[in-house]
């Protein structure tokens, strides 16, 4: 076996990561490499996607039982990799996981490589339930690397999660992962990637970041972690938050002088929605349609109920009967009122965690409406779809259930048809918009757990979490986050009903 000198002969000036953050955007790669300091804090929801992505990576080994970890102990030593790679491949280590290669000062690392007689297959896998265009490049750049490096390659796949898989039992790997060969495109590839090699090699060896203004490419296909930095002379009430309005146009107002919203040439084409946002924004007025926002109150009935679902979607199905990234409901909050004027009951369900929530949340949202009355929820169809998914997965409850979502009306509608909008709701219809100009005291900023993202991740630290008192504070927090929601469902229905 013939190696390429250059695969350990010095420090690798590209990797993987850092090459497709070039295809994207060279200042990014620029600022990535000497400006760090520079970087966003990582938020909770991207930690959730990198800690899912390097959970389905480590499961899919399990596609290939047996082999051997080539990782570093850190990324600061992934030339010992590189040779520990070559070391494993010498001595006819079948598969190998986390296979390091260098080439052409580039570095790339296989997920799973799988020998197939003098050749190898290589496999990239992926938390996504499809193949998107930026995996292709990713997969292009390892083929350059692996091939330079005198291995042959017979096929390149791309493992991702099926999404129709249901699991029943133990989890069927087979099943749960889609395999799709890929070489044909990254073979196609070859020109470009080694082009762009040569231009990200010529942004690094620069002395002064380079010139390049915000664009699309800020969040396509990913979002920069440089956004702060680079659209810091964006202010917040700008055209980038104009509701409705394509990136396109917004770019195209931007690139012609315009930032501010009061900016917007009159003659510039908008929307109905977008107009209305900029219009309200500009004269500083609300839309209230008394009228419209009577008839609406007016086709309710009560008693009412307030209801609110939280919900858990695990790329890796964690019950039976449960597919990748279905939205499993696990918590509900639900406030009462018989009349108008009464008193404000509230109840609720917060499953256990680690254990399969739907079929006691089903009986405990059952007894707790089963009296006459309309269910307000805030954006139906989310409730509305979770109330059906689970009316099939368990057809026992399917008549009281269906019964159920009829009852369903949306709080969402009067801000979403605009009968009621103030300029401080950005443009926004969502409930964390509507509330603080509806109802300025309630706040969700307090809050230990204070949007969807933080529930999810708050309920699964509960799987984990040993200590009594911390799971106690857990749940408190799960129960004070729900519970605002719908108790923000009441106070702007009262708010709707005093106009």
């Amino acid at each position: 076996m013939v190696y390429d000198k250059k695969m350990t002969s010095s420090r690798h000036i590209l990797s993987k990561s850092t090459f497709m953050r070039g295809l994207q955007c060279p200042k990014s790669l620029y600022l990535n490499k000497y400006h760090r300091e520079l970087r966003d804090e990582l938020d909770m929801s991207q930690e959730a996607i990198f800690r899912t992505g390097k959970m389905v990576g480590e499961l899919a080994c399990g596609l290939f039982p047996g082999g051997v970890n080539a990782s570093p102990p850190d990324p600061f030593h992934y030339q010992d990799s590189v040779q520990l790679t070559r070391k494993l491949i010498t001595e006819g280590t079948e598969v190998i996981y986390e296979a390091a290669f260098q080439h052409d000062q580039v570095l790339a690392v296989a997920d799973i490589l799988v020998r197939a007689g003098d050749k190898w297959k290589a496999f990239e896998v992926k938390s996504s339930t499809s193949v998107k265009e930026p995996f292709l490049w990713d997969v292009a750049l390892q083929y350059y690397v692996v091939s330079g490096s005198d291995i042959e390659l017979e096929d390149f796949y791309i493992a991702y999660i099926n999404n129709q898989y249901v699991r029943q039992g133990e989890l069927d790997l087979q099943q749960l992962f889609a395999l799709t060969s890929v070489i044909t495109q990254a073979k196609e590839l070859q020109p470009q990637v080694e082009e762009h090699i040569l231009e990200s090699k010529a942004v690094l060896a620069g002395n002064e970041i380079p010139e390049l203004d915000i664009g699309p490419y800020c969040s396509d296909p990913y979002d920069c972690d440089f956004n702060a930095h680079c659209w810091s002379h964006i202010p917040n009430d700008s055209i980038f938050i104009v509701a409705r309005l394509g990136k396109k146009k917004k770019f195209e107002l931007y690139y012609n002088g315009t930032i501010q919203i009061e900016d917007i040439p009159e003659t510039f084409p908008l929307n109905s929605t977008s107009k209305c946002h900029v219009d309200c924004h500009v004269h500083n007025r609300p839309i209230i349609e008394k009228d419209r926002i009577g008839n609406f109150v007016k086709s309710l009935n009560y008693p009412l109920y307030f209801l609110d679902f939280e919900t858990i979607n695990p790329a890796i199905p964690p019950f039976d009967n449960t597919r990748p990234y279905q939205a499993i409901p696990y918590q509900y909050s639900l406030h009462f009122k018989s009349s108008p004027q009464s008193d404000l009951d509230h109840t609720g369900f917060l499953a256990d965690a680690g254990t399969d929530p739907r079929k006691p949340f089903i009986e405990s949202l059952l007894k707790d409406t089963s009296g006459p009355g309309d269910i307000l929820v805030y954006s139906l169809s989310f409730e509305a779809t979770r109330i059906k998914e689970l009316a099939e997965q368990f057809p026992e409850y399917n008549t009281d259930l269906m019964a159920l979502s009829s009852r369903l009306k949306d709080l969402m509608l009067p801000f979403q048809k605009r009968y009621y909008y103030t300029p401080e709701m950005k443009g926004s219809y969502s409930i964390k918009a509507v509330l603080p100009a509806l109802v300025p005291d309630m706040r969700y900023e307090d809050l230990e757990v204070s949007d969807g993202v933080q529930a999810m991740e708050a309920y699964r630290e509960l799987e984990d979490e040993k200590d009594p008192q911390r799971v106690t504070e857990i749940r408190d927090a799960l129960w004070e986050y729900c519970k605002l929601d719908t108790l923000a469902m009441v106070r702007i229905m009262e708010k709707l009903e005093s106009l």
